[in-house]
């Protein structure tokens, strides 16, 4: 399992505005539960993003490919 601050670190190279760790503060210990609490959730949201985009880049190729193996049969 990744950490949340692996989370946060694929995040930033993927171009999501990450919020700032929490730094020093009276309630650090619910400012950083909050803090995780966000992070997971933007993963969440990236992550299914990720699969919804390859489920649609595999559509695509199968469509091109049924396409292809169509216009080669009709040529032929």
């Amino acid at each position: 399992m990744l950490s949340t601050q692996h989370k946060a670190n694929i995040l930033r190279k993927a171009g999501y505005a990450v919020p700032a760790e929490p730094g020093s503060a009276d309630c650090i210990h619910q400012t950083a539960q909050c803090w995780e609490k966000a992070i997971d959730t933007l993963y969440v949201s990236y992550s299914a993003s990720r699969a919804a985009k390859s489920l649609r880049d595999a559509e695509e190729a199968r469509m091109l490919a049924l396409l292809q193996l169509r216009s080669a049969k009709a040529c032929a």
